[in-house]
């Protein structure tokens, strides 16, 4: 088969992947509000929700920016060229097809995405391998920081010595990480994809304790917490379309065991879904527009690190 052919091909399978995933998500996202619908409080939560799905949506380009300085560390290597309207694109393109069964869609889309951009397979097999472990490295370096401002009576009473410690280890391992000879150069390029992981996690957490403060007076630490614990569960979990269901059994259970209401739980993880998937679906408009402005930039200036 001809190089020719076989671009086509990829392309239409790329498509036809996209389409898929766009459709699933729109059957997910109507039966979210089925769901949603019997406890429902009223059209005022309807503005309120919408911008931070927006906000969501605006966070998640962290996470493409994460990606793009995860590629340039295997193109340091390679001297291939991926410039950012291409990255973030195979980034905000492919998102969406994590809700397809699997859950492995969306990261076998970014590797067709970026097919001929001068990276090999096992470049690119090697930023994704990366990427898979900084993103959930970067929720434990967020709920580190989060853990020393729980309230007390939501864990059992610690010395506040041993509630610091999460957060003492994650600062001496980004301290010492870049100073150590084997991990020198891999700690230096992977520390900022690291950082902007860990701030788009806190601003999950604070999405969700937003929709909770919404339905009631839900402390702000703890509903963050809750959050980021569920988003690392259906991480974690293989074969979870997007974590559907299984972050949500999750934040029912974390906020319940919390001392929340099991009613006002369930509505701010339905509502949460909600939220999350209309960002994901802004941030794959947006992603066109903000790919054609790149790719009107000067390359040294799209490609300035």
């Amino acid at each position: 088969m001809s190089p020719t052919r076989r671009g086509r091909l990829l392309r239409l399978a790329g498509g036809l992947l996209l389409l898929a995933a766009l459709g699933f998500l729109a059957r997910t996202l109507v039966a979210q509000w089925h769901e949603v619908r019997a406890l429902w409080p009223g059209p005022r939560l309807l503005v309120p929700l919408l911008g931070l799905g927006l906000a969501y949506g605006g966070a998640l380009f962290l996470l493409a920016e994460s990606w793009h300085r995860i590629l340039q560390a295997q193109v340091l290597q390679t001297g291939a060229k991926v410039p950012r309207h291409r990255s973030y694109l195979s980034q905000t393109a492919t998102q969406v097809a994590r809700y397809l069964p699997g859950n492995v869609a969306h990261i076998l889309g970014r590797a067709l995405w970026l097919r001929g951009s001068g990276l090999s397979d096992a470049a690119l097999a090697r930023a994704t391998v990366t990427e898979l472990l900084v993103t959930p490295t970067g929720a434990l370096l967020a709920l580190a920081l989060l853990a020393p401002l729980l309230p007390a009576e939501v864990i059992a009473p610690l010395p506040p010595a041993l509630r610091l410690l999460p957060l003492s280890l994650a600062l001496v391992a980004l301290l010492l990480a870049p100073r150590v000879g084997p991990f020198r150069s891999l700690a230096r390029r992977l520390c900022l994809p690291l950082l902007l992981s860990a701030l788009f996690m806190l601003g999950l957490g604070a999405g969700f304790a937003v929709v909770c403060a919404l339905l009631g007076p839900v402390p702000v630490v703890p509903a963050m917490v809750a959050g980021l614990l569920a988003w690392i569960i259906g991480y974690a979990t293989p074969g979870v379309p997007g974590g559907l269901g299984l972050r949500e059994a999750a934040l029912v259970a974390l906020l319940s065991a919390a001392g929340q209401d099991r009613d006002l739980a369930l509505l701010a993880s339905l509502l949460f879904r909600l939220v999350t998937t209309v960002g994901e679906l802004a941030m794959f408009a947006a992603g066109w527009g903000l790919a054609r402005l790149l790719r009107a930039v000067p390359a040294e200036r799209a490609d300035r690190r």
